[in-house]
């Protein structure tokens, strides 16, 4: 690796353009706090859309958000049940918002007190109602479209910025189901515009979210990046990976080690460092600057770095009904059922909740692909045997386990000869627990439907890495604070799902952001 001395200088550094990343550069410049933003992957031109929908449809397993260096994103597994970082994660400007699926729920009040509450696992250093303005700022920022129908959401003191997408077909089909059984349906909140919003187009429902062509999907690229360039505050460095953070002897980051595709290292010198990388590298690049005072990585005094890994144990429940239901005319999910997320029994099994797919089944290609007939009576077979599948998909909590883990695999390196992340991951008796029981459900559901051959299909995990630099009132058994400064680092923050104490079953993204402004809040307090 070639060196040099030679040092950027600017008021705050962040590492990671995603959505912790992005949300702060655009909160920060936005103040008139110069930022400089590191992100190790590239600037996607979304010109280029048309293409990665193209890679996607063709089912190839092709990943058009791939980095493209050789190397970059090698990684090992251990435990239980690999988890896989291959589709969990995107480096780029964007970040993972550039695939997901940008369904936006709140976390519950009491997702936030398991201790207090059930006796289990820990309390966050911060409440839902500390949190609820900075729900509220998130959802206009991202342009949630939803309606405050969920009969179990915790209070709310705004308005979702963008209606909800309408019911499908299906939705009302299962609707009439779950109202037999005592179950309520209601509208799943999601970013993605059910109007023009924010020089945004409206959705077309092409189903093709995980490279939205449109832009109606909102992904940081396109809502905070530009308006944090805008201000004249902010510059994004793409392609620029961050190799290890340099702490001096008053326990501060004093340089920010970074290189291009080059490997010749370039230092940046920063009054705050935000690392915003994701909860695996972020762990991992706490765990690659382990110097002197931090044998075993910086920030890492508690030993609390990169454990307590979380993501959602999910799957899914099929089954075939004789009426058609329409699927695919909807690209993505409209309704969910949040109603088991109200759980006196929490401390033997997890929370849980329904989402109901409107795309379940082989498509009429697959359909036709498997018949082995050929013309007229292809086309009569298609007709007949397409568009009968419903489906049910579960995601449960998981509560931290110090067994799940991100550590560092000296034998797998990456192209700048550091070691790669190790993802040991379990899923434990709790899960298993809830699984079962969220199956049962969905299979009463169906049931009620009139479904046959309801099946589950294989244990799947959600793309949400959580946990790995939890926050905590106590530096001994946490890593940063309610502010997500450091405890060992006065001016290092660590933002992003790898601060979360617990995981609940909802989403993580919209919690990312609200924590993110509520951090940006803070950082732009002390200039």
């Amino acid at each position: 690796m070639d060196r040099t001395d030679n040092t950027q200088e600017t008021e705050v550094c962040i590492v990671g353009a995603g959505a912790a990343g992005g949300i702060m550069a655009a909160e920060l410049a936005s103040r008139g706090i110069t930022v400089v933003v590191l992100e190790s992957g590239p600037r996607h031109d979304f010109a280029a859309r048309g293409k990665y929908v193209r890679q996607i449809i063709r089912g190839r397993g092709e990943n058009p958000w791939r980095t493209p260096l050789a190397d970059m994103d090698r990684y090992s597994t251990g435990g239980s049940f690999p988890y896989d970082l291959e589709w969990s994660r995107v480096r780029g400007v964007g970040g993972s918002t550039l695939h997901w699926e940008g369904y936006t729920l709140r976390f519950h009040a009491n997702d936030f007190r398991l201790r207090s509450l059930y006796g289990i696992a820990d309390d966050w250093p911060i409440s839902y109602e500390e949190l609820e303005p900075y729900y509220g700022k998130a959802e206009r920022a991202l342009g949630v479209a939803g309606a405050a129908d969920d009969p179990w959401a915790s209070p709310r003191s705004t308005s979702y910025p963008l209606p909800p997408f309408a019911f499908s077909y299906s939705d009302q089909l299962f609707a009439t189901a779950c109202n037999a059984l005592d179950i309520t349906l209601h509208h799943l909140p999601q970013a993605r515009n059910s109007i023009a919003y924010a020089a945004r187009s409206q959705c077309q429902a092409c189903g093709i979210c995980r490279a939205c062509p449109t832009g109606a999907k909102a992904s940081v690229d396109l809502t905070h990046i530009p308006q944090a360039e805008a201000t004249g505050n902010a510059q994004v460095l793409s392609d620029m990976t961050v190799l290890r953070l340099e702490v001096d002897k008053f326990n501060r980051v004093n340089s920010v080690v970074y290189a291009g595709h080059d490997k010749r290292e370039r230092r940046l010198s920063a009054q705050i460092v935000i690392v915003a990388a994701g909860g695996v590298e972020t762990a991992r690049l706490l765990l690659l600057s382990a110097a002197k005072d931090f044998p075993t990585g910086v920030a890492n005094k508690s030993g609390h770095v990169g454990k307590h890994f979380m993501s959602h144990p999910s799957i899914d429940v099929v089954g075939r009904v004789r009426t058609k239901v329409y699927p695919y005319r909807v690209g993505f999910s409209t309704a969910i059922s949040r109603q088991f997320t109200e759980n006196s029994e929490r401390a033997k099994r997890g929370n849980f909740f329904l989402e109901f797919l409107n795309r379940a089944g082989p498509l009429p290609q697959s359909v036709a692909l498997s018949s082995g007939k050929w013309g007229e009576v292809l086309r009569e077979h298609v007709q007949q045997e397409f568009g009968h599948v419903v489906g049910i998909r579960v995601y449960c909590e998981q509560l931290p386990d110090p067994r799940n883990t991100i550590s560092l695999d000296h034998g797998v390196k990456d192209y700048f000869g550091n070691p790669g992340p190790r993802v040991t991951y379990n899923i434990g008796r709790y899960e298993q627990e809830t699984i079962r029981e969220a199956q049962g459900v969905a299979a009463q559901i169906l049931q009620k439907m009139g479904a046959q051959d309801i099946r589950s299909m294989d244990l799947a995990v959600g793309a949400h890495q959580l946990g790995t630099h939890r926050m905590g009132r106590d530096p001994n058994s946490s890593v940063v604070d309610a502010n997500l400064r450091a405890h060992d680092v006065s001016n290092l923050y660590l933002v992003g799902g790898g601060c979360f104490v617990t995981g609940s079953s909802s989403f993580p993204t919209l919690t990312i952001a609200a924590l993110a402004i509520r951090a940006a809040e803070h950082i732009a307090s002390l200039f």
